[in-house]
């Protein structure tokens, strides 16, 4: 399920957003810092 997918990258240390945009914003943050 999408909910088991999200805990297991969670779990690897990615960060996953809730909603489209929080994905972006967490994508964009990561770029900015990387």
């Amino acid at each position: 399920t999408a909910a088991a997918k999200k805990q297991a990258l969670e779990k690897a240390g990615v960060r996953v957003g809730k909603t489209p945009t929080e994905t972006a914003e967490l994508a964009r943050e990561i770029y900015q810092n990387g």
